[in-house]
């Protein structure tokens, strides 16, 4: 599984994209000294996430858009274009995905809009003349990428576009549910999701059209599966590495390492590891980039979080051999049903899916799973679902609904009248947006606000908005503030370029009054914008001064933060 933009996540140039497109990603591969080789099928998602927060790559110039140096736009030619250039097997078709909580006109008009991409990226395909033109010998197999959510926000995209591609239906593979990964805790409203889509394919081609989920793995695969899914994909086995976690065999609920028992599990991964030196080199060790030694060697932090991140993998890739050998023996319910004992997730959504097939309640009772039996209290099918999130952690965004027609002008601090910094403040405080609002309830704003609580009456805080500069603290919840989704990346120069002219600006007309101003960011955007603000007007620090990386986990080392706040023990 291969994202089309992922090259937005590495210091590329658009010459070195140029290189990369030169040949096929199997083909670099093959030339380089990596073993084993690259013989699996590559399935290229579109990258309509990380489109949905640009605004580099909008539409060409031709339809009205602006040129950019990487020649990649937001429309499906040139999309599909780049998917093929890397040897694409599977494509996904490009799509404009539904944030959380997004106005329902808005989120319609992105289902149209998907709609559209998929149908013209089939006719594409279709066109033998562009092939050539191309160079394209082999068509990929397609699925066509789609949202919603609810029910019948799924059922109604899938009717739709099956009646659109009436000429085209033979062209596509299946069906690939993109927008879940946010309800992993929420298994009715995933549930109703797939049940959706599986329900708008005719039951005379549901062996001939596919599905797939993005981002969805672990404990709800089996029930799933029972539901007509086909394939999955996640990358969750790295997060939960990423922080040090393992996945339990039993629970499957992640276990951090300083917690784990390495008795729970006899996987191969596990076999290897040398938890005695692994927990020394991440958890008490301050070493970075250098092997460090151990009872049994010396081995770099990489190399231990290679390995939690190969048991996860492992334990996944046995789960799924598990549904496969379950499907041929004809006892997928058996699997599922056993494996939702104690799982209140797997449970919750096994009883949900009863209310659309009510044929599985008898199945499982003859089973002898009764105690699993949606009961009455279940509800019913036509039961509303009370919000996309129930269930979701973050519970302040069912507060908010976000629209992502917001533009540069819907706020700018200094078209705001009678707005002045409070005249007490000695510092201005400067930290990039969070997506979480309003910003000071975010974690990543609380982890440098809580430190420095002693000294609250002394510093003023702005937020620098990727989309519309400096935003003070008083201005967190005005509409626009609070209803926007955007995140700025380097590969978004007018943007920055904007951002930065703002914070200028606002540093020139309120700067004066402040004896220290200080910035506090591990973005590499957001660091870019502040650091050419500081040379236009001449004066404030950034910290950290000297991250070990430019990336979200450094913006909550403690070292990091407690630069800063020495910063103001000396200076207040």
């Amino acid at each position: 599984m291969f994202q089309t933009m992922t090259f937005l996540d590495y210091n590329l140039t658009p010459d070195n994209l140029v290189e990369w497109r030169e040949k096929p990603l199997k083909q670099h591969f093959e030339e380089s000294d990596a073993e084993p080789g690259f013989t699996q099928p590559l399935f290229v998602d579109s990258g309509g996430f990380k489109l949905m927060n640009s605004t580099t790559f909008g539409q060409p110039p031709e339809e009205g858009g602006s040129e950019n140096d990487w020649g990649i736009y937001t429309n499906p030619e040139s999309i599909l274009k780049l998917q093929l250039d890397y040897g694409a097997d599977i494509v996904a078709t490009l799509d404009f995905p539904i944030p959380q909580n997004l106005n329902k006109a808005e989120a319609t008009e992105r289902m149209k809009r998907s709609i559209d991409n998929a149908v013209e990226c089939l006719q594409l395909l279709n066109d033998d003349e562009k092939l050539e033109e191309w160079g394209v010998d082999k068509s990929p197999s397609v699925y066509v990428a789609i949202h919603g959510h609810s029910y019948e926000d799924v059922n109604w995209y899938v009717s739709r576009f099956l009646d659109r591609a009436e000429e085209l239906d033979e062209a596509f593979e299946g069906f690939a549910l993109g927008s879940l990964v946010p309800l992993s805790n929420s298994p009715d409203v995933l549930v109703d999701i797939v049940q959706g889509a599986r329900d708008a394919i005719p039951e005379e081609r549901y062996d001939d059209i596919a599905l797939h989920v993005f981002g969805i793995s672990g404990r709800l695969c089996p029930l799933l599966s029972l539901l007509g899914v086909d394939t999955f994909d996640s990358s969750n086995y790295l997060k939960a590495a990423r922080n040090k976690s393992f996945i339990h065999p039993e629970t499957w609920q992640r276990t951090k390492l300083s917690d784990w028992d390495e008795e729970y599990c006899d996987c191969q991964a596990c076999q290897n590891i040398y938890f005695a030196d692994m927990r020394h080199a991440l958890l008490e060790s301050d070493v970075s980039y250098k092997r460090i030694e151990g009872e049994h060697g010396k081995r770099f932090k990489s190399e231990y979080y290679a390995q939690i991140a190969q048991h996860n993998f492992e334990l996944y890739s046995r789960q799924m051999q598990a549904v496969r050998d379950a499907i041929d023996n004809d006892e997928l319910l058996e699997l599922v049903a056993e494996f939702a004992q104690g799982k209140n997730i797997v449970e919750k959504g096994l009883k949900r899916a009863q209310l659309h097939n009510p044929e599985l309640r008898e199945q499982l009772a003859d089973i002898g799973y009764e105690e699993l039996v949606a009961g009455p209290d279940a509800g019913t099918f036509q039961t509303k679902l009370s919000g996309f999130l129930e269930g979701v952690e973050d519970t302040t965004r069912e507060k908010r609904t976000i629209s992502l027609e917001h533009g540069p002008n819907d706020f700018n601090i200094l078209q705001q009248d009678g707005y002045q910094p409070p005249s007490e403040a000695d510092v201005l405080l400067i930290l990039p947006c969070s997506q979480e609002k309003p910003y000071s309830d975010s974690r990543t704003h609380q982890a440098v606000l809580s430190p420095i609580e002693e000294y609250r009456d002394q510093f003023h805080k702005i937020s620098l908005s990727g989309l519309y500069g400096p935003v003070p603290e008083e201005f967190e919840e005005a509409d626009p503030v609070m209803s926007y989704e955007y995140v700025l990346t380097t590969a978004d120069d007018d943007q920055v370029e904007l951002v930065a002219n703002r914070l200028a600006q606002y540093l020139d007309r309120f700067g004066e009054q402040f004896d220290h101003i200080l910035a506090y960011t591990t973005s590499k955007a957001y660091r870019r914008a502040i650091d050419q603000a500081f040379t236009r007007y001449g004066r404030g620090e950034i910290f950290p001064s000297n991250p070990r990386a430019l990336q979200l986990t450094e913006h909550f080392r403690g070292e990091n933060i407690d630069e800063l706040v020495e910063r103001f023990t000396t200076s207040l």
